[in-house]
């Protein structure tokens, strides 16, 4: 005799860089499983693929995970882990004045989503040369290397994220010109030049939590902002 099905619960969200209404259920004991041993592993590309394949899984829409915006990839997994396994959760933070660590709750629902501002992706270097950039990708993020430093693997993903490159006289595509030659590209710019990318960078949509507590050692306030999927479960 076979035994009863459970049906789950779907439930709406959109995804912030596309706009896009997507329906989802929450994830299951099996796919619980796959992130617990992927957050165990303290691996970040196996969290990666853990995150990839509980989205692929839970969400009903055809989407291109790895073409998603890595905001979209903590956008919808945040949604999903709140109606999975509750809208809370615990974390330590350490305090800004003593250093001693305090336990917080998390409240996912007043998480904030990444808020779309149109923004200049077309970044002039000189009057003549300039690039065209997009956000960091699920699939760029995959590709890095995750024992190369902190420096190389924010170079490579600013290299990653230009679409493409221009001159007074021509358009160059950064996915036909190669890796290694806008690589050599983005090693000619001065200081100003590469602070320009980085701006575009900092400015990026993220999930965002706004925290205030008092300190349970030293009593002194703290107030902070968490920022992106690392500081909720890092």
């Amino acid at each position: 005799m076979a035994l009863p099905t459970l049906n789950a619960a779907k439930y709406k969200t959109v995804i912030p860089s596309l706009g896009k209404e997507v329906e989802y259920r929450p994830y299951l004991v099996k796919e619980e499983k796959i992130l617990m041993i992927a957050m165990e592993s303290k691996d970040q590309a196996q969290i990666l693929r853990a995150l990839k394949d509980v989205i692929k899984a839970c969400v009903f829409d055809d989407i291109d995970v790895n073409k998603l915006a890595m905001f979209d990839l903590e956008a919808l997994f945040l949604k999903l882990r709140g109606k999975s396994v509750g809208e809370t959760t615990e974390i330590k933070i350490k305090c800004s004045h003593c250093e001693v660590e305090n336990e917080q709750l998390i409240n996912f629902e007043e998480i904030k989503m990444p808020v779309i501002i149109k923004q200049n992706n077309v970044i002039a270097l000189t009057d003549d040369v300039g690039v065209t950039l997009g956000y960091p990708s699920v699939g760029g993020l995959e590709k890095q290397d995750q024992k190369a430093s902190s420096v190389e693997q924010a170079m490579n993903m600013i290299v990653e994220c230009i679409e493409s490159i221009y001159d007074a006289d021509n358009v160059y595509s950064a996915k036909d010109e190669g890796s290694k030659s806008v690589q050599a590209f983005v090693d000619s710019l001065n200081s100003q030049q590469f602070k320009k990318l980085t701006v575009y960078f900092e400015a990026m949509p993220a999930v965002t939590y706004d925290m205030k507590f008092d300190c349970i050692s030293c009593g002194k306030e703290n107030e902070l902002e968490l920022r992106g999927f690392d500081n909720f479960f890092g």
